[in-house]
Protein backbone atom coordinates (compact mmCIF):
# COMPACT_ATOMS: atom_id res chain seq x y z
CA UNK A 1 0.00 0.00 0.00
CA UNK A 2 3.29 2.39 0.77
CA UNK A 3 4.97 1.89 -2.24
CA UNK A 4 1.61 1.88 -4.42
CA UNK A 5 0.37 5.18 -2.95
CA UNK A 6 4.15 6.46 -3.55
CA UNK A 7 4.02 5.56 -6.97
CA UNK A 8 1.07 6.92 -7.71
CA UNK A 9 2.07 10.11 -6.19
CA UNK A 10 4.98 10.35 -8.00
CA UNK A 11 3.09 9.53 -11.46
CA UNK A 12 1.16 12.14 -10.45
CA UNK A 13 3.90 14.50 -9.97
CA UNK A 14 5.22 13.59 -12.87
CA UNK A 15 2.14 14.35 -15.41
CA UNK A 16 1.88 17.51 -12.97
CA UNK A 17 4.96 18.85 -13.96
CA UNK A 18 5.06 18.04 -17.47
CA UNK A 19 1.91 19.88 -17.63
CA UNK A 20 3.69 23.20 -15.76
CA UNK A 21 6.19 23.40 -18.47
CA UNK A 22 3.96 23.35 -21.31
CA UNK A 23 2.04 25.83 -19.75
CA UNK A 24 5.17 27.92 -18.86
CA UNK A 25 5.92 27.43 -22.63
CA UNK A 26 2.67 28.63 -23.86
CA UNK A 27 3.07 31.58 -21.76
CA UNK A 28 6.78 32.36 -22.66
CA UNK A 29 5.58 32.40 -26.28
CA UNK A 30 2.56 34.59 -26.12
CA UNK A 31 3.08 38.14 -26.23
CA UNK A 32 3.54 40.09 -23.09
CA UNK A 33 1.52 43.30 -23.00
CA UNK A 34 3.43 46.35 -22.81
CA UNK A 35 2.83 48.97 -19.93
CA UNK A 36 1.70 52.17 -21.25
CA UNK A 37 3.14 55.26 -21.06
CA UNK A 38 1.44 57.80 -19.15
CA UNK A 39 -1.20 60.80 -21.11
CA UNK A 40 1.13 63.05 -21.06
CA UNK A 41 4.29 61.19 -22.46
CA UNK A 42 3.90 63.42 -25.71
CA UNK A 43 4.12 67.40 -26.00
CA UNK A 44 0.82 67.33 -27.54
CA UNK A 45 -1.08 66.02 -24.86
CA UNK A 46 0.72 68.37 -22.27
CA UNK A 47 -1.16 68.22 -18.69
CA UNK A 48 -2.71 71.68 -17.93
CA UNK A 49 -1.39 73.07 -14.57
CA UNK A 50 -4.04 74.75 -12.31
CA UNK A 51 -2.05 78.26 -10.42
CA UNK A 52 -0.89 76.77 -7.11
CA UNK A 53 -2.20 73.21 -7.36
CA UNK A 54 0.41 70.70 -7.19
CA UNK A 55 0.18 68.00 -9.29
CA UNK A 56 1.64 64.36 -8.63
CA UNK A 57 2.78 62.51 -11.71
CA UNK A 58 4.77 59.21 -12.41
CA UNK A 59 7.29 58.95 -14.93
CA UNK A 60 8.42 55.73 -14.86
CA UNK A 61 6.64 54.22 -18.22
CA UNK A 62 7.09 57.56 -19.97
CA UNK A 63 9.71 57.62 -23.36
CA UNK A 64 11.89 59.86 -25.36
CA UNK A 65 10.07 61.71 -28.32
CA UNK A 66 11.79 61.87 -31.24
CA UNK A 67 10.80 66.32 -30.81
CA UNK A 68 12.25 66.19 -27.42
CA UNK A 69 14.99 68.39 -26.55
CA UNK A 70 18.78 67.09 -26.79
CA UNK A 71 21.06 69.28 -25.14
CA UNK A 72 20.61 71.86 -22.72
CA UNK A 73 22.30 75.41 -21.57
CA UNK A 74 20.37 76.87 -19.34
CA UNK A 75 20.27 79.68 -16.08
CA UNK A 76 22.54 76.45 -14.12
CA UNK A 77 24.87 76.06 -16.90
CA UNK A 78 25.06 72.84 -19.26
CA UNK A 79 22.88 69.62 -18.82
CA UNK A 80 24.10 67.19 -21.79
CA UNK A 81 21.61 64.56 -22.87
CA UNK A 82 20.01 61.92 -23.06
CA UNK A 83 17.13 62.45 -21.17
CA UNK A 84 15.00 59.76 -20.01
CA UNK A 85 10.74 59.58 -19.33
CA UNK A 86 10.19 62.48 -20.66
CA UNK A 87 6.24 64.16 -19.35
CA UNK A 88 5.01 67.31 -20.35
CA UNK A 89 2.63 70.02 -18.70
CA UNK A 90 1.49 73.40 -19.46
CA UNK A 91 0.13 76.71 -18.08
CA UNK A 92 -1.02 79.54 -19.80
CA UNK A 93 -0.08 82.87 -17.66
CA UNK A 94 -2.58 85.76 -16.58
CA UNK A 95 -2.60 89.24 -16.77
CA UNK A 96 -2.15 88.83 -12.62
CA UNK A 97 1.12 86.89 -13.62
CA UNK A 98 4.12 89.06 -13.44
CA UNK A 99 6.55 85.98 -12.38
CA UNK A 100 6.19 82.57 -12.78
CA UNK A 101 7.74 79.74 -11.15
CA UNK A 102 8.04 76.11 -11.43
CA UNK A 103 8.75 73.68 -8.70
CA UNK A 104 9.36 69.96 -9.58
CA UNK A 105 10.79 68.11 -6.89
CA UNK A 106 11.59 64.67 -7.34
CA UNK A 107 13.77 63.42 -4.72
CA UNK A 108 11.39 63.26 -2.14
CA UNK A 109 12.51 60.26 0.20
CA UNK A 110 11.11 57.39 -1.78
CA UNK A 111 12.06 54.39 -3.54
CA UNK A 112 11.06 56.17 -6.78
CA UNK A 113 13.10 59.14 -6.99
CA UNK A 114 15.11 60.36 -9.67
CA UNK A 115 16.97 63.52 -11.10
CA UNK A 116 15.48 65.15 -12.78
CA UNK A 117 15.75 68.08 -15.72
CA UNK A 118 13.53 71.10 -16.05
CA UNK A 119 12.12 72.72 -19.18
CA UNK A 120 10.40 75.50 -20.21
CA UNK A 121 9.49 76.75 -23.41
CA UNK A 122 6.88 79.76 -24.40
CA UNK A 123 4.66 78.49 -27.24
CA UNK A 124 4.17 81.25 -30.51
CA UNK A 125 2.00 80.24 -33.09
CA UNK A 126 3.04 76.81 -33.81
CA UNK A 127 7.11 77.06 -32.16
CA UNK A 128 8.00 76.83 -29.14
CA UNK A 129 10.93 79.15 -28.06
CA UNK A 130 12.92 77.86 -24.94
CA UNK A 131 12.85 80.13 -21.69
CA UNK A 132 14.93 78.24 -19.74
CA UNK A 133 16.03 74.98 -18.64
CA UNK A 134 17.78 73.90 -15.14
CA UNK A 135 18.90 70.63 -13.76
CA UNK A 136 20.12 70.07 -9.87
CA UNK A 137 17.56 72.22 -8.62
CA UNK A 138 15.20 72.00 -11.53
CA UNK A 139 13.47 74.68 -10.54
CA UNK A 140 12.60 77.66 -13.03
CA UNK A 141 11.62 81.31 -12.73
CA UNK A 142 11.04 84.00 -15.65
CA UNK A 143 9.33 86.73 -16.47
CA UNK A 144 5.43 86.04 -17.72
CA UNK A 145 3.53 87.24 -20.73
CA UNK A 146 -0.15 87.68 -20.15
CA UNK A 147 -1.95 85.37 -22.53
CA UNK A 148 1.42 82.96 -23.35
CA UNK A 149 1.21 79.38 -23.21
CA UNK A 150 3.94 77.66 -21.40
CA UNK A 151 4.72 74.28 -22.16
CA UNK A 152 6.67 72.74 -19.44
CA UNK A 153 8.55 69.06 -19.57
CA UNK A 154 10.51 66.86 -16.86
CA UNK A 155 13.00 64.19 -17.82
CA UNK A 156 15.41 61.98 -16.04
CA UNK A 157 18.96 63.14 -15.99
CA UNK A 158 22.10 60.95 -17.51
CA UNK A 159 24.27 58.86 -15.10
CA UNK A 160 27.03 60.56 -17.23
CA UNK A 161 26.17 64.61 -16.45
CA UNK A 162 24.80 63.34 -12.56
CA UNK A 163 28.05 60.73 -11.25
CA UNK A 164 25.12 59.28 -9.56
CA UNK A 165 23.47 56.32 -11.68
CA UNK A 166 21.17 55.17 -8.75
CA UNK A 167 19.21 58.30 -9.51
CA UNK A 168 19.69 58.52 -13.54
CA UNK A 169 18.65 56.80 -16.19
CA UNK A 170 15.28 57.13 -15.95
CA UNK A 171 12.02 58.73 -14.47
CA UNK A 172 10.00 58.43 -11.42
CA UNK A 173 7.95 60.15 -9.22
CA UNK A 174 7.51 63.47 -8.55
CA UNK A 175 5.12 66.56 -7.54
CA UNK A 176 4.97 70.01 -10.07
CA UNK A 177 3.69 72.68 -9.20
CA UNK A 178 3.23 76.52 -11.01
CA UNK A 179 3.42 79.54 -9.14
CA UNK A 180 3.19 83.45 -9.26
CA UNK A 181 4.80 86.14 -7.68
CA UNK A 182 4.49 89.84 -8.60
CA UNK A 183 8.02 90.77 -7.70
CA UNK A 184 11.72 89.93 -8.32
CA UNK A 185 14.66 91.02 -6.50
CA UNK A 186 17.72 90.77 -8.29
CA UNK A 187 21.27 92.58 -7.41
CA UNK A 188 24.45 92.18 -8.41
CA UNK A 189 28.19 93.09 -7.26
CA UNK A 190 32.09 93.22 -7.96
CA UNK A 191 34.97 93.59 -5.84
CA UNK A 192 38.63 92.93 -5.72
CA UNK A 193 41.10 91.39 -3.11
CA UNK A 194 44.88 91.12 -2.03
CA UNK A 195 46.29 88.89 0.77
CA UNK A 196 49.40 87.05 1.07
CA UNK A 197 48.76 85.03 4.11
CA UNK A 198 50.00 81.89 2.30
CA UNK A 199 53.27 83.22 1.29
CA UNK A 200 52.84 84.46 -2.13
CA UNK A 201 50.95 86.95 -3.34
CA UNK A 202 47.33 87.07 -4.39
CA UNK A 203 45.41 89.43 -6.15
CA UNK A 204 41.92 88.90 -6.89
CA UNK A 205 38.77 89.66 -8.60
CA UNK A 206 35.44 88.35 -7.84
CA UNK A 207 31.25 88.86 -9.33
CA UNK A 208 28.08 87.59 -7.79
CA UNK A 209 24.55 88.39 -9.23
CA UNK A 210 21.23 86.99 -7.47
CA UNK A 211 17.55 86.49 -8.11
CA UNK A 212 16.45 86.96 -4.83
CA UNK A 213 12.93 86.23 -3.46
CA UNK A 214 11.48 85.55 0.22
CA UNK A 215 7.97 84.08 0.55
CA UNK A 216 5.85 85.13 3.46
CA UNK A 217 5.92 83.16 6.51
CA UNK A 218 3.54 80.33 7.06
CA UNK A 219 0.60 80.46 9.82
CA UNK A 220 1.19 84.24 10.49
CA UNK A 221 4.55 83.86 11.12
CA UNK A 222 6.56 86.90 10.62
CA UNK A 223 9.77 84.19 9.59
CA UNK A 224 10.36 84.61 5.61
CA UNK A 225 11.11 81.11 3.42
CA UNK A 226 14.18 82.44 1.10
CA UNK A 227 15.52 81.41 -2.36
CA UNK A 228 18.05 83.00 -4.23
CA UNK A 229 19.39 81.75 -7.60
CA UNK A 230 22.47 82.42 -7.44
CA UNK A 231 26.08 82.70 -9.73
CA UNK A 232 29.43 84.17 -8.72
CA UNK A 233 32.65 83.91 -10.35
CA UNK A 234 35.78 84.70 -8.64
CA UNK A 235 39.92 84.74 -9.98
CA UNK A 236 42.90 84.39 -7.94
CA UNK A 237 46.36 85.53 -9.57
CA UNK A 238 49.83 85.29 -8.39
CA UNK A 239 51.14 88.93 -9.89
CA UNK A 240 55.39 87.93 -10.02
CA UNK A 241 54.77 85.02 -12.27
CA UNK A 242 51.08 85.35 -13.63
CA UNK A 243 49.96 82.11 -12.51
CA UNK A 244 45.96 81.77 -11.95
CA UNK A 245 43.51 79.75 -11.07
CA UNK A 246 39.58 80.48 -10.99
CA UNK A 247 36.78 79.61 -8.54
CA UNK A 248 32.76 79.73 -10.42
CA UNK A 249 29.75 78.85 -8.36
CA UNK A 250 26.06 78.31 -9.94
CA UNK A 251 23.07 77.02 -7.77
CA UNK A 252 19.59 77.53 -5.95
CA UNK A 253 19.51 77.78 -2.37
CA UNK A 254 15.55 77.33 -0.86
CA UNK A 255 14.15 77.28 2.35
CA UNK A 256 12.22 74.08 2.31
CA UNK A 257 10.24 73.96 6.00
CA UNK A 258 10.97 76.39 8.86
CA UNK A 259 9.79 75.33 12.30
CA UNK A 260 9.05 77.37 15.61
CA UNK A 261 11.83 75.87 18.21
CA UNK A 262 10.91 78.28 21.44
CA UNK A 263 10.58 81.90 21.56
CA UNK A 264 12.03 83.36 18.12
CA UNK A 265 14.21 80.20 17.77
CA UNK A 266 13.68 78.58 14.23
CA UNK A 267 14.95 75.13 12.94
CA UNK A 268 15.20 75.33 8.79
CA UNK A 269 15.57 72.57 6.38
CA UNK A 270 17.08 73.84 3.55
CA UNK A 271 18.71 72.67 -0.02
CA UNK A 272 21.54 74.26 -2.04
CA UNK A 273 21.53 72.65 -5.49
CA UNK A 274 23.43 73.30 -8.60
CA UNK A 275 26.97 73.46 -9.18
CA UNK A 276 27.81 75.51 -6.11
CA UNK A 277 31.70 75.52 -6.44
CA UNK A 278 34.36 74.64 -9.21
CA UNK A 279 37.83 75.44 -8.64
CA UNK A 280 39.56 75.17 -11.95
CA UNK A 281 43.54 75.61 -13.05
CA UNK A 282 45.36 78.01 -15.49
CA UNK A 283 45.54 74.77 -17.46
CA UNK A 284 41.96 74.15 -17.44
CA UNK A 285 42.26 71.23 -15.13
CA UNK A 286 39.40 70.44 -12.14
CA UNK A 287 40.52 70.64 -8.87
CA UNK A 288 37.53 70.64 -7.56
CA UNK A 289 34.04 69.92 -8.91
CA UNK A 290 30.48 70.66 -6.30
CA UNK A 291 27.44 69.45 -8.32
CA UNK A 292 23.95 68.07 -6.98
CA UNK A 293 21.58 68.28 -4.54
CA UNK A 294 22.45 68.86 -0.08
CA UNK A 295 19.91 68.46 2.18
CA UNK A 296 20.53 70.72 5.32
CA UNK A 297 19.56 72.15 8.57
CA UNK A 298 20.31 74.31 11.07
CA UNK A 299 18.76 77.00 13.64
CA UNK A 300 18.34 80.50 13.32
CA UNK A 301 17.32 83.25 16.19
CA UNK A 302 15.00 85.43 13.80
CA UNK A 303 14.23 88.03 16.65
CA UNK A 304 11.20 87.45 15.64
CA UNK A 305 10.39 89.72 12.71
CA UNK A 306 11.22 89.30 8.20
CA UNK A 307 14.45 90.92 8.64
CA UNK A 308 17.16 89.07 7.60
CA UNK A 309 20.54 91.75 8.93
CA UNK A 310 19.67 90.93 12.25
CA UNK A 311 19.53 86.91 12.39
CA UNK A 312 21.89 85.07 14.49
CA UNK A 313 23.08 81.78 13.19
CA UNK A 314 23.03 79.19 16.00
CA UNK A 315 26.44 77.64 16.70
CA UNK A 316 26.49 73.70 16.43
CA UNK A 317 22.93 73.25 14.68
CA UNK A 318 24.06 72.88 11.44
CA UNK A 319 23.93 69.05 10.40
CA UNK A 320 24.08 67.65 6.82
CA UNK A 321 21.21 65.30 6.31
CA UNK A 322 21.34 64.04 2.65
CA UNK A 323 24.30 64.31 -0.14
CA UNK A 324 23.20 63.54 -3.98
CA UNK A 325 25.85 64.01 -6.43
CA UNK A 326 29.46 64.74 -5.58
CA UNK A 327 31.01 67.85 -2.74
CA UNK A 328 34.67 67.40 -2.70
CA UNK A 329 35.29 71.06 -1.60
CA UNK A 330 32.32 71.12 0.74
CA UNK A 331 34.29 67.83 2.61
CA UNK A 332 37.43 69.01 2.20
CA UNK A 333 39.31 69.03 5.30
CA UNK A 334 42.88 69.96 4.05
CA UNK A 335 44.70 73.81 3.90
CA UNK A 336 44.31 76.54 1.70
CA UNK A 337 47.28 77.65 1.63
CA UNK A 338 48.90 74.62 1.45
CA UNK A 339 46.87 72.52 -0.84
CA UNK A 340 45.42 75.05 -3.10
CA UNK A 341 47.63 77.85 -3.36
CA UNK A 342 50.92 77.23 -3.27
CA UNK A 343 50.78 74.19 -5.81
CA UNK A 344 48.37 76.60 -8.10
CA UNK A 345 50.11 79.70 -7.50
CA UNK A 346 53.61 79.21 -6.12
CA UNK A 347 57.23 79.20 -7.08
Amino acid sequence: MGFLGSTTRRAAGAAFTGSAVLALLVMAAAPVAAVAPPANDLVANAQALTLNAPVDFDSTNATISAGDPTGCNGSHGPWAGPYYASVWFSYKATNRDKFLSVWAPTTQGTADDYLAITFVYAVSGNSMQLVDCTAFGNDVRWAANAGTTYLIMEAGLSSAATDYPPLSDRGGRGTIVVTSSATSMRFSGMDRFHYEDCGVPVDGTAMDQHTFMLKSGRHGDATPYMLDNYEWHAVSRNPNNGKWFREDGQGLYKDLTITNVEGTVYTFVSQDSGRPYTLTDMNGNRVFFDHGRLLMTFQVDTKGDADLSNDEFIDGSFELLTENGDHPNFFFDGDWCTDIVIPLLGD
